[in-house]
């Protein structure tokens, strides 16, 4: 692999990580060369009278220093040898080129005192500052185990990472900049290691952790004589290049301190572009029909025409005709398309059929596999773009900035197509519209399939010779299991299919395999399909499972582990992610292979994680809240007798620290013990959980109004109407309060009004006269609320339940 040329590097995207190697040719300010690390333990080990430095390393020959001289005597030491006087051509040739990032493992200032020299602009941190994005025409500088800059003795004690008892304690490994590090890597054009000997266990356990793909762009420049050992080790991560610096900085040519080189030509590294091959039909086998229904993910290469007009020999279920309709004719560059469905119901499969179609009309299709920190390298590649183009964002809640900068931009030949699951359209509305920019838009609900649809379905499963015990039905037997047994979802198919169909001895001899692993990668697997469960996808990095878990083994020797097991239809394991190819398969996985004692071990485990070292990082504090949600296990749950072991999670989880003081956290717990029928203690979590409000500034309490309405109304389902029907007029009280005040958010307040429907079913012959007066006065307020409620369209059974409230009220005079 050949060195990334030097106007790949002018654009700004890639990375430069330097080792003591690079500092070795400089001069500090006692005029002597600045010591590398077998230098520099020699001395400090001379210095307190130990003349042989074999068997010590940096670390332990720091602390034999520190014990003679203390810290003080220590830092003169290091500003010695750090503090640089002199540089060579070459190292400011290396440095004044315009790198995203420079990471650094060195004490010393020579990147600061070129980049003054030389008018480049840095910023400098380290890994007790906050992550923050490089300026604009702005390298960032990271010192990773401490910046001679910064060391006084006090400094010393807290930042710096010398001696052994510092490194065992290395706060990068449990710092922002260590995930700021990894997604770097991921997303860099290159990174270039100079000077670097790879002998750094915390870099080392790093770069183990990054999928062999990724190696393809790391490369170590390294002197020319370097051993064959560190060439051996360094060819596990990357590309040696064992040429010393004056080749490198021959082969970078001159200095660029200025702004990065924008491009416009180059597809930024955080897009894919998706290749279609227009055709009517494709050759599709059983083999091909088992990988896609396991994956849930289409080979692009069998999809065809057939696939949108649902003709015989299609390789994936056609949707609605009116869906691909919609679609194809009524986007445009300020109108995006936004796909909704239940999770594992078949959204990223329509959102490439949809490819397919705009490839048809000549298309660019690309997909966006996450955010960069900075999209404005995507937004100058777009800004240029001539073609006409679809831009895919599947699930449109991992992308904050990028869809609605896109739709800023007006251009007409962009079309974006963004999915996302059908709970944040009911319970989070706002926030979904505010990652497409307010725009209106052309949605798509895949939940609600039309008879057309259920029919494509049924043919389909019945031509592929995929109903397996259900082959012999009718048709009309046949469109029952799918919109009844099924509910006309497609998860809810998939899954039948696992349980008894046709894929069910493919799908167990897997599960087998999972049981193989070890035990730790099993847990990864757990923790995964969790997430996916959850719908924390995008936070299936590898190397945060394995920090979350203490998973201690190497990225591809855990690759081998799966493939051997023949796992890679189950998991998907490449540009740094591990995750579960599917969601049903996800949900299967938990609930056929492991108990939910393990389950909820795994996730305790990776919350404490959080508890202990990741509470500044907002996003895995909102991931460990939303773990906390009882809807996340309520699925694998088997039996009633497993309730024991939820409790016994929220029991264990008060302890941390972004559980106890959170009101919501009570109400999950409300609601576990809800479901075990314990209404008293489920009545006290939900005081602590207002009392806790209280205590927080604005702090709207319509989530703990709504489920205190469903323990009442719950309570009266399992143990009678009260007496004088209070207690439901209670329950009425805080739904009407709840529709009153909120615009967003109102999907749990109108499904709790269910309840009451289901109340009656139950009680109607058994009630007294007082009971159905009190009971038929809060269902026909209920009602009236429903008919003033100002988005009916949001919520699509909202007919139906006012039908249903009102067959009620008839029911009771």
């Amino acid at each position: 692999m050949q060195l990334p040329e030097p106007s790949k590097i002018e654009t700004g995207t890639s990375i430069l990580f330097l080792g003591a190697g690079f500092s070795a040719e400089a001069t500090n300010t006692k005029d002597e060369s600045i010591k590398d690390v077998e230098s520099l333990i020699t001395y400090l080990l001379g210095k307190v009278g130990i003349a042989s430095s074999e068997g010590y390393d940096l670390d332990t020959a720091s602390e034999e220093f520190q014990k003679v001289y203390g810290d003080e005597a220590t830092v003169v030491s290091l500003h010695n040898n750090f503090r640089t006087k002199v540089y060579t051509e070459d190292q400011a040739t290396i440095v004044t080129q315009p790198w995203r990032r420079i990471y650094t493992t060195n004490y010393d200032d020579v990147i600061e005192t070129i980049c003054s020299d030389s008018r480049k602009s840095i910023t400098k941190h380290d890994v007790r500052d906050s992550v923050s994005q490089p300026m604009p025409s702005t390298t960032q500088l990271l010192h990773i185990y401490g910046d001679i800059g910064r060391a006084s003795a006090q400094e010393f004690a807290q930042a710096f990472l010398l001696t052994e008892r510092q490194r065992d304690n290395s706060p990068f490994l449990k710092s922002p900049w260590m995930r700021a590090f990894q997604n770097d890597v991921l997303a860099a054009s290159s990174v270039v290691f100079v000077g670097f000997s790879i002998s750094d266990i915390d870099i080392r356990r790093l770069l183990g952790l990054l999928p062999s793909e990724v190696h393809e762009k790391i490369h170590f420049v390294t002197r020319t004589e370097e051993r064959q050992p560190i060439i051996t080790r360094m060819s596990k991560f990357g590309t040696p290049h064992p040429i010393g610096l004056s080749a490198f900085a021959a082969h970078l040519g001159r200095k660029r301190p200025g702004a990065a080189v924008t491009t416009y030509t180059v597809l930024p590294v955080t897009i894919h572009e998706m290749f279609y091959t227009p055709k009517l039909t494709a050759s599709v086998s059983a083999p091909d029909l088992e990988r896609l229904f396991i994956s849930g993910v289409p080979d692009l290469d069998k999809l065809s025409q057939a696939d949108i007009s649902a003709e015989p020999g299609s390789y994936t279920i056609s949707r609605s005709r009116h869906a691909y309709q919609r679609a194809g004719n009524n986007a445009s560059g300020v109108m995006p398309i936004l796909v909704n469905s239940d999770i594992g119901n078949g959204k990223t499969i329509f959102a490439d059929q949809i490819g397919y179609q705009y490839a048809q009309k000549n298309y660019r299709v690309f997909k966006f596999q996450r955010e960069p920190d900075n999209i404005g390298d995507i937004l100058a590649y777009l800004q240029a773009l001539e073609d006409s183009a679809l831009l895919i964002f599947d699930d449109v809640m991992r992308f904050p900035k990028l869809p609605t900068a896109i739709l800023e931009l007006r251009k007409s030949n962009l079309v974006i197509l963004a999915t996302v699951r059908t709970s944040f359209l009911d319970t989070s509305l706002s926030a979904v519209k505010s990652r497409l920019g307010n725009a209106t838009c052309v949605q798509i609900d895949l939940d609600s399939p039309q008879r057309d649809e259920t029919k494509r379905t049924v043919e389909y499963l019945a031509v592929n010779g995929l109903l397996g015990k259900y082959s012999n039905l009718t048709d009309n037997e046949k469109l029952d299991f799918v919109e009844k047994t099924c509910g006309s979802q497609l998860r809810d198919i998939v899954l039948s299919l696992y349980e008894t169909g046709v894929l069910h001895s493919r799908v167990e001899e897997l599960l087998i395999n999972v049981q193989k692993l070890d035990k730790n990668a099993q847990d990864l697997i757990i923790f995964s399909a969790i997430l996916t469960q959850a719908g924390y996808q995008e936070l299936s990095e590898v190397w945060l499972l394995t920090e979350l878990l203490d998973y201690s083994g190497a990225l591809e020797d855990l690759r081998a582990s799966l493939n051997k097991q023949e796992l890679g239809s189950l998991v998907r394991i490449d540009q740094g992610d591990l995750s579960i190819r599917s969601p049903a398969l996800a949900e299967f996985i938990l609930r056929r292979v492991f108990n939910l004692g393990t389950i909820l071990d795994v996730v305790k485990r990776a919350l404490t994680s959080v508890h202990n070292n990741l509470t500044s990082e907002e996003d895995l504090v909102k991931m460990a809240k939303g773990l906390l949600k009882f809807s996340v296990y309520s699925r694998i749950i088997r039996s009633d007798r497993e309730n024991v072991l939820i409790e016994r999670f929220y029991d264990d989880c008060r302890l941390l620290s972004f559980a106890a003081s959170d009101p919501l956290f009570w109400v999950q717990r409300s609601i576990c013990t809800m479901k075990n029928k314990q209404f008293d203690i489920s009545f006290r979590f939900i005081d602590n959980a207002y009392g806790l409000a209280r205590s927080r500034r604005n702090w709207d309490t319509y989530q703990i109004d709504n489920h205190k309405a469903r323990v009442l109304l719950t309570q009266s389902h399992e143990n009678g109407v009260s007496v004088d029907g209070s207690r439901e007029k209670d329950a009425l009280s805080l739904l009407q309060a709840v529709l009153a005040r909120k615009n967003d958010d109102l999907y749990h307040p109108l499904s709790v009004m269910r309840i009451y429907a289901e109340i009656v079913d139950k009680y109607i012959h058994t009630l007294t006269f007082e009971q159905k007066n009190s009971l038929k006065h809060s269902i026909e307020s209920a009602i009236r609320s429903i008919s003033k409620f100002r988005h009916t369209g949001r919520f699509r059974n909202l007919t139906e339940l006012r039908s249903r409230l009102a067959n009620s009220v008839k029911a009771l005079d």
